[in-house]
């Protein structure tokens, strides 16, 4: 089970002068596809004329090859609350959800977002006013039925867990039950909040983020942190999960991120007399 980590690896495409440089990066070197960051203007879908669209569909077609596409962490939130920045946000969606029915993406993920907050010169520290509170879970819960109603079940559209906390948890549990909403798990962001969530609801994970991290730096080549991958990797193994992305740049390090999380796996399954 754990060879469907390897042949479902995925590298961010970020320092790449295109999709289809990415792409072709991609096919040379055992990786499964890419992820696009689509929130770096010169990889913004509006950058990307309708023929360069058709041939990266053709091109993934040709070649067995995906592309998720990861929208923007910090200048989107669905938290937010007033009436035209949300009309902003989706309609920034209907665009990114066009470009990615034409080139065949399967695979949309999205951060929560996070709430506002002005610190306070006070002890304890407050961060959010009081009155402002009960505006944020219903309007996460109706930005959130609005996403999944724009989506109209083409993409599985992932939740990412960075700043994800007790109120995305708490709200975001229906659509998963429902099916309309899937999880992304970044393993080196995760926390003892987190954790027990994701391991809750495992069966609706579709990705993963796999890159390390030590005490002063995250997205490094795997096996160079602190991250316990053996911790994850055979239970997620056994989920469906559609892609294992090594968030990991350059290209270069994202591919010895994939080698080194080879030989881990190879170790593991010698460990336990599988190999």
């Amino acid at each position: 089970m754990l060879n469907r980590i390897l042949e479902n690896s995925s590298f961010h495409a970020v320092f790449d002068d295109s999709t289809l440089d990415a792409l072709r990066f991609a096919g040379a070197n055992g990786f499964a596809g890419i992820q696009l960051a689509v929130e770096l203007p010169h990889l913004d879908f509006e950058n990307i004329p309708i023929e360069e669209r058709m041939q990266i569909a053709e091109f993934c077609r040709a070649h067995r090859l995906r592309v998720t596409l990861h929208a923007p962490d910090t200048m989107v939130s669905f938290l937010e609350t007033n009436r035209i920045l949300r009309d902003g946000i989706f309609n920034y969606f209907d665009g990114l959800f066009e470009f990615a029915e034409q080139i065949g993406s399967p695979l949309i993920t999205v951060h929560p977002g996070k709430i506002s907050t002005c610190g306070t010169d006070t002890v304890p520290r407050r961060l959010i006013p009081p009155a402002d509170l009960p505006y944020y879970r219903p309007a996460l819960r109706e930005n959130l039925s609005r996403l999944v109603d724009l989506n109209q079940n083409r993409f599985l559209l992932c939740i990412e867990n960075f700043h994800m906390d007790t109120l995305v948890m708490e709200t975001l549990q229906p659509f998963l039950a429902a099916g309309t909403l899937f999880l992304c798990w970044d393993l080196a962001k995760s926390d003892e909040t987190v954790e027990p969530f994701f391991w809750s609801n495992l069966s609706s994970i579709r990705q993963v983020h796999l890159h390390d991290s030590d005490s002063k730096h995250s997205h490094k080549v795997v096996g160079t942190g602190q991250i316990d991958f053996l911790h994850y990797l055979p239970r997620l193994a056994e989920a469906n999960i559609v892609d294992f992305c090594h968030e990991v740049r350059p290209r270069e390090k994202a591919l010895e991120s994939l080698r080194n999380l080879e030989s881990l796996l190879s170790k593991s399954r010698i460990l336990k007399g599988h190999g």
